[in-house]
């Protein structure tokens, strides 16, 4: 077998999976999900009323991580999630570009709510690399 049938073949079996994982996917309940913790809705009196959700929980299903994952799990995420959806990446003015200031908006509160209980320290020096 070519290396080229063999790489084809690998690939079409990672799109197959991923396809049927997303027509598994309640899009409605997961947009609903990712809506509320940064955007709560006001009350008749103008106060915020009281999100159900615990926040970090919110946070870790934003990211898709564990509540309590280390530092370095919840930065490769966020560098995942940031990158794409990077409002940069799409036409100016955009619907997409739109859509993916707000998602950029989330994956941030995300990032932030997840990191609070690190180290200062930790956050900044956890990524750099030492030869």
């Amino acid at each position: 077998m070519s290396e080229f049938r063999r790489a084809y073949d690998l690939l079409r079996g990672y799109i197959h999976h991923e396809w049927e994982r997303i027509q598994t996917v309640d899009w409605n309940k997961a947009w609903d999900e990712l809506k509320s913790p940064s955007e709560p809705e006001l009350a008749e009196d103008g106060q915020v009323e009281k999100i159900t959700i615990d926040p970090k929980k919110a946070a870790a299903l934003i990211l898709g991580v564990k509540e309590d994952c280390p530092f370095e799990d919840v930065k490769k995420a966020f560098d995942r999630l940031n990158t794409r959806s990077d409002p940069k990446r799409f036409p100016e003015g955009s619907v997409e570009a739109e859509n993916a200031a707000k998602i950029n908006a989330r994956i941030n509160w995300a990032y932030r709510t997840l990191t609070e209980g690190h180290a200062p320290a930790e956050r900044r020096f956890k990524n750099l690399e030492v030869d």
